[in-house]
């Protein structure tokens, strides 16, 4: 009798089966589930792995399948990776930890105190069950606007360093260019907005200062109130990042999310956004990605039925992938962006400057060429 045909799935079906992992401890019964299908050899480990690696999320899925004692189910060396990434980020959040510390101790003898943005102020306000969980880059925080370059130059004295271009005017930055310092596990990014000047109408520090709070692990400091950090969250996946545009959506985001949700209710964060339909569409599709439809956002739209069509296009084929993303990188950030900055520029004296540096620095066609490559890269 021949052996029954073993189906692997797809990196559509891997997708949205990864969001179904995400959330166990709301669905006990996917625990059998994912038993039958490691079972049935129909999770392709690899791609599973890179899936999670590519979107920064292995160590919260070591820590979902070990609390669901499903570590023995997998293959030994998939769960012994996947036990290295998280103790390797558990050592290296405690690294930031202590940094941020310093830091912050080094900002308030300036009579600076920060408020700390995404995962170092979701570290420092107890967001994550486990200090291990979440994966992190730079250490972001906003300062006013009276603070912005004293705060750099206090960090730079303690030995921090940045290698801005020259054609960059730092006073009209969103953030100061990167801070960095050898032995230290994170790059500083001091913010003097938020986000994009065209969405400070509706979020600006003024609004932020007025509702923030005292960060729960570190004094001198403070980070978002639950209800910023969610709007903070929509901005960063889908206006930062263009994740509305690309249909690109990072589960690192989703699950932020997801846990921003257990303290506050996130559809009532629409009242306070500008782009609605954009807002709905990104809690809608959340909802989908983590197997939890409608406790987001309870109904979707045009705008959520189009992210999810472009999202499901660009993991179910890498030619649209690849023809959308460039179509999409080049009208954006080439035609709109360069254009947009030209015309200004005919009657703007800064921006006419700003223009002729950037067009006469070689590092800026390069660094152009880097941002082209990071545009492709699934760590968005």
């Amino acid at each position: 009798m021949p052996s029954p045909i073993c189906l692997i799935m797809n990196n559509k079906e891997l997708f949205y089966f990864i969001g179904k992992c995400l959330t166990l401890d709301e669905h006990p019964g996917f625990r059998e589930e994912i038993i039958e299908l490691i079972e049935a050899d129909s999770i392709d480990w690899k791609n599973f792995t890179a899936l999670c690696s590519n979107h920064l999320i292995l160590p919260v899925i070591y820590l979902k399948f070990k609390s669901q004692e499903l570590l023995p189910y997998l293959p030994k060396v998939v769960s012994d990776y996947f036990k290295e990434i998280y103790e390797l980020n558990l050592v290296r959040n405690n690294q930031i930890l202590y940094q941020l510390q310093e830091v912050t101790a080094v900002l308030n003898k300036g009579h600076i105190y920060p408020v700390y943005l995404k995962g170092a102020g979701n570290l420092l306000d107890g967001l994550y069950d486990d200090i291990g969980e979440r994966m992190m880059g730079d250490i972001d925080f906003l300062v006013p606007e009276k603070d912005y370059l004293p705060a750099a130059e206090l960090l730079k004295k303690e030995g921090y360093l940045t290698d801005f271009p020259t054609y960059l005017d730092v006073t009209d930055l969103k953030h100061y260019p990167r801070l960095f310092k050898v032995g230290v596990p994170a790059d500083l990014e001091i913010h003097r907005l938020p986000v994009a000047e065209k969405y400070l109408g509706w979020f600006s520090p003024a609004i932020i200062f007025k509702e923030k709070k005292a960060a729960l692990n570190l004094d001198g400091c403070f980070v978002l109130s639950d209800r910023h950090n969610i709007i903070n969250n929509f901005i960063h996946s889908q206006l930062g990042h263009g994740g509305s545009i690309t249909g690109i959506v990072s589960f690192r985001d989703l699950y932020d999310l997801y846990l921003l949700s257990k303290r506050s209710e996130v559809k009532l964060t629409i009242a306070d956004i500008e782009p609605k339909q954009k807002a709905i569409a990104y809690f809608v599709f959340a909802g989908i990605a983590l197997n939890l439809s409608g406790k987001f956002y309870p109904t979707g739209n045009l705008s959520s039925w189009i992210l999810t069509k472009k999202h499901e296009l660009n993991y179910g084929s890498k030619t649209f992938y690849t023809i959308f993303q460039s179509v999409t990188y080049f009208t954006q950030r080439i035609i709109i962006g360069f254009t947009s900055q030209i015309f200004h520029s005919i009657y703007n004296r800064k921006m006419r400057q700003s223009v002729i540096n950037r067009l006469t620095d070689r590092h800026w066609y390069r660094a152009h060429l880097d941002s082209y490559k990071s545009f492709f890269s699934p760590n968005k």
